[in-house]
């Protein structure tokens, strides 16, 4: 009997990546990587097993072929500029987080695809007032009710090599005097290492946490001033902190909102203001996993 083949959606991105290599390494998988660029992505992910084939989640049609056969299907998408939003080129909440994995669940209906595991966030809510947080939570709603055998993840700030942000506060403390951290810098964190979200999905293909929900952290959690200086400690590179008023942020959300393309948002204000911490005890109840202590984690930056 040949091998089972994944799909994973939002394979060329960060975490799909992660995912992506993760079930090569273990040769139990032929993965078929869905992504808006799948020329670019097979130059900066060439493994044996894996292939890459144009899909996207805004284009329902592009998904039916790009899931034939596959028996199973990680939703890793995340959209370009994630979490602030780009409506002139369709990138929102709504249109991707949403509406995207209703059209991969339409789709892995029709393929008969067996197997639905969805990366989401710890603070999806269905009733919440930000968008992207309503967004994962209106689409945690839609898989649980699918029929499918799903499994969904919710994961705090994820790190790793290839991340955007404890990567870009390393980058910013090699020339800037003083770091700005948005808000009070008391929001809470609680950094999960790519390599660990990925090892659960590995594991969540094999049978394990079927129809169930679970956060994903690392076993420490943190003030984002506390984040911050962990970096500075780690890099060697000291540098005094300075708070960025939220009103200020979401004043000049408000106005770069309006840009053709926006750098930030007042979402995005929120986004990054807002406590991310979880309850890992299910997880590692479920799933049997050494979650990597922090700084153990950022060992790449030395």
């Amino acid at each position: 009997m040949g091998q089972k083949t994944v799909a994973v959606a939002g394979g060329s991105g960060f975490i799909g990546r992660a995912i992506i290599r993760r079930l090569a390494a273990a040769q139990g998988w032929s993965i078929r990587g869905l992504s808006r660029f799948p020329e670019r992505a097979r130059k900066r992910l060439s493994l044996p097993g894996v292939e890459f084939v144009k899909a996207e989640v805004t284009d329902p049609s592009s998904l039916a072929p790009a899931l034939k056969d596959a028996s199973a299907l990680v939703n890793a998408v995340q959209f370009e500029g994630y979490p602030i939003e780009d409506p002139a080129r369709g990138l929102t909440f709504e249109r991707v987080d949403y509406r995207g994995t209703l059209a991969l669940l339409d789709a892995a209906k029709a393929a008969r695809t067996e197997r639905f595991i969805y990366i989401s966030g710890v603070s999806a809510d269905e009733a919440s007032s930000h968008p992207g947080f309503r967004a994962k939570g209106m689409a945690e709603r839609a898989i649980r009710e699918s029929g499918l055998d799903y499994t969904i993840f919710r994961p705090s700030l994820v790190y790793g090599p290839e991340d955007k942000v404890i990567n870009n506060i390393a980058k910013a403390l090699r020339f800037v005097p003083v770091f700005a951290v948005p808000g009070t810098g008391k929001q809470k964190l609680q950094p999960v290492l790519v390599d660990d979200l990925a090892a659960c999905v590995e594991l969540a293909l094999g049978g394990k946490g079927r129809k169930e929900t679970y956060d994903v952290g690392g076993p420490d959690a943190m003030t984002f001033d506390e984040l911050v200086r962990i970096v500075m400690q780690v890099t060697g590179r000291q540098r005094p902190i300075v708070h960025v008023p939220e009103g200020l942020m979401r004043l000049a959300g408000a106005v770069m909102e309006k840009l053709p393309k926006p750098v930030l948002s007042r979402d995005a204000v929120t986004f990054v203001t807002a406590d991310s911490v979880c309850n890992i005890e299910p997880l590692v109840k479920e799933f049997g996993i050494r979650l990597t202590p922090l700084r153990e984690g950022l060992r790449y930056l030395a």
